[in-house]
């Protein structure tokens, strides 16, 4: 979440700011997951935008805090792009603390419903 946050901040989603993240935080036993989850959303940057905006009902991805921004765009890479996926209650849970964690006092509901709403959405789907 924090590279993404970092990486939005700066608007710079290559591989060379990924590389550079990578070599100050996380510990090494996390950074195949890292890179896993980088690829993931880099192959899939405007899908997993397009997600959130649809499942965000009224909000353009713009207009998103960047903290909640780069929360769902890790659980909604894990859920939906990952070689193998996120269960998506494990991911909603783990973004929820991440929101309630890191963002404002509204942003653990935030997060709980658009991706709430984007699991209904795929679970109807199959």
């Amino acid at each position: 979440m924090q590279m993404l946050f970092s990486m939005e901040a700066r608007n710079d989603f290559s591989p060379e700011c990924k590389d550079s993240f990578l070599a100050y935080y996380p510990p090494e036993n996390q950074k195949a997951y890292v890179n896993g989850v980088y690829d993931a959303f880099a192959d899939h940057i405007e899908e997993v935008d397009a997600l959130i905006e649809q499942y965000a009902e009224h909000w353009h991805k713009d207009r998103i805090a960047k903290v909640d921004l780069a929360v769902l765009r890790l659980a909604i890479a894990e859920m939906v792009f990952l070689a193998e996926p996120t269960p998506e209650g494990v991911a909603i849970n783990e973004a929820v603390d991440l929101a309630k964690k890191f963002g404002s006092e509204e942003s653990g509901r935030f997060v709980n419903g658009v991706l709430g709403k984007a699991a209904r959405s795929r679970a109807e789907e199959k």
